[in-house]
């Protein structure tokens, strides 16, 4: 912001008129674009002023970071189109690479961090990719697994019983009425709802969701197009299922510090099953619907809140 201020150059002015500096923020226009870009989609804030011109969170975008006790977990948010593309390439598997550093952390930023519940969480969660990576069952199988064995963390979590959720797997399904943990087609319209409802970022968002409703609103769970979307095959469920992962690494371990572990395993399990509604019911690429979808839900804590209040909801 003081470099803003005390720009004297050529560029001085469109920060003058570009940047709001009571409320530190860029302006946006109508169309809900920032203010420093121009009408080919690029930032004239970092051409005229380099990179290091840039806010925070320009600079570091598309990079997504998580912090705990400990770790630091970096991965790239999937509204970028460029790492939705590196995601979906049939020749990218989903993995992780670890390093370590002689960095500390500050003992006051973690002081009421609960080491014990993180590690099993963190336990759990591999045990997740696992399920996830078993290509032996259909994939919305796999997820309903996962989305169980959140249903059962969140029992153990509730009832203070820490140590029993090392012993929770995914192995074992479970009726749990009024929930998603099951794919059922009245459950998805249901909740797709909850899409409808959230704050709208860019027009064309809403455009999607009404396609999306109106092509699946006369459907059933044994109407053919809904199995062939809900059931994909070969290439396209290896890219859902790198999707899945994606999204439990980014959120799943994150309920050590609100306790609202299915909500997070829920937001990428029914991610996943949206994607496949979007997809089908639009002709869009998967690629260009899973920028568009992450650019709308991640970008936004109020969304994101919203989709993890509404599964919250379905607990006892």
């Amino acid at each position: 912001m003081q470099r803003y201020e005390t720009e004297k150059g050529n560029f001085s002015a469109r920060l003058k008129q570009g940047v709001d500096y009571e409320e530190g923020v860029f302006c946006q226009h109508q169309n809900g674009r920032c203010a420093m870009l121009n009408e080919s989609g690029l930032c004239d804030l970092q051409t005229a002023l380099g990179e290091s011109g840039l806010c925070d969170t320009c600079r570091l975008y598309p990079r997504h970071t998580e912090e705990f006790q400990d770790l630091r977990e970096y991965s790239l948010s999937l509204s970028c189109p460029e790492a939705a593309r590196m995601l979906l390439d049939p020749a990218y598997d989903f993995d992780f690479t670890e390093t370590e550093d002689d960095l500390e952390d500050d003992p006051a930023e973690f002081e009421d961090f609960d080491f014990l519940i993180f590690d099993q969480l963190e336990y759990a969660r591999e045990k997740m990719y696992v399920t996830a990576s078993d290509q032996s069952l259909p994939l919305q199988e796999r997820m309903s697994r996962i989305a169980t064995m959140a249903y059962k963390l969140q029992e153990c979590f509730d009832e203070g019983d820490i140590l029993a959720m090392g012993d929770v797997t995914c192995e074992e399904l479970v009726s749990a009425p009024n929930t998603g943990i099951m794919l059922s087609h009245a459950n998805c319209m249901e909740s797709l709802q909850v899409l409808e409802n959230m704050e709208v970022l860019e027009p064309s968002w809403t455009d999607t969701l009404k396609a999306t409703r109106n092509y699946w609103q006369n459907q059933s769970d044994d109407s053919p197009a809904w199995q062939e979307a809900m059931h994909p095959a070969g290439a396209s469920s290896f890219c859902y299922e790198k999707i899945l992962k994606s999204l439990l690494f980014t959120y799943f371990c994150g309920a050590v510090y609100d306790g609202e572990i299915y909500a997070k395993a829920m937001l990428a399990v029914q991610s996943v099953r949206w994607l496949m509604m979007m997809q089908n019911a639009t002709g869009m690429d998967l690629e260009k619907t899973l920028y568009l979808f992450s650019r709308e839900v991640e970008h936004s804590d109020l969304n994101i809140n919203s989709i993890i209040s509404y599964y919250e909801k379905e607990l006892p």
